[in-house]
């Protein structure tokens, strides 16, 4: 039998969300981020650079752009600089209308005693930027940044007791990306994977596609 998101939910105690692509369309500026923030190094950043480094950590990507471009690009100068890369992304932010997907409005409005914990390798303050906006800010438990935490998801995803206060099974898995939605199976979690226009997830207990507006059930 199909799972329903309903299903999902009311058979676990938390629920575990990424931001970038599972909140809200945050990709394409995040594009226009990094083209802005490569300039001054000469780089010119396409959209094929962009899908090869979606979804991971800031500093997994600069030591993409470490590696390919070592004589233009330093990567301790540029992590060193993400203030900058926070006001640029700001900046665009204010150029472009950011709401959150359907789906998350409805776990917030209709599951309201289920604890909401945001896991993103997205930086903390733009994360607080656009929760704010939203005017739900409040409606989320904790906002872990992985940056913050110096640790990767998997790590947190092993340490469930520790940020969630339940084991991993007893949790629920947003994710646009395909690996993070394998380790949380692979931990026992529920897996709700996000399908949209710079990704493709191949297998969920629940896949919501956000482009087609449809939800489709993997059995």
């Amino acid at each position: 039998m199909n799972k329903t998101l309903n299903d999902i939910i009311k058979s676990k105690k938390v629920i575990l969300m990424d931001f970038d692509g599972t909140i809200t369309d945050t990709e394409p500026l995040n594009y226009l981020t990094w083209v802005r923030c490569l300039e001054p190094y000469g780089i010119e950043f396409t959209k094929k650079d962009f899908e090869g480094i979606i979804g991971h950590p800031i500093s997994e990507i600069a030591d993409y752009f470490q590696n390919k471009y070592p004589e233009r690009f330093d990567r301790d100068e540029f992590l060193g600089s993400l203030p900058k890369y926070i006001e640029i992304f700001m900046e665009i932010e204010e150029e472009h209308t950011v709401p959150m997907f359907d789906y998350v409005k409805v776990l917030l409005n209709d599951f309201p005693n289920v604890p909401k914990y945001i896991v993103s390798n997205q930086t903390r303050p733009l994360i607080d930027n656009l929760l704010v906006q939203w005017g739900v800010q409040d409606k989320f438990k904790r906002v872990i940044s992985c940056m913050d935490e110096k640790l990767n998801k998997l790590d947190i995803y092993d340490q469930a007791v520790e940020y969630f206060g339940v084991p991993a099974n007893e949790c629920v898995l947003c994710e646009d990306m395909q690996k993070y939605l394998n380790a949380g199976k692979e931990r026992g979690m529920a897996t709700i994977g996000i399908q949209h226009q710079y990704n493709k997830v191949e297998s969920a207990d629940l896949i919501i596609d956000i482009t087609g507006k449809e939800i489709n059930h993997n059995k």
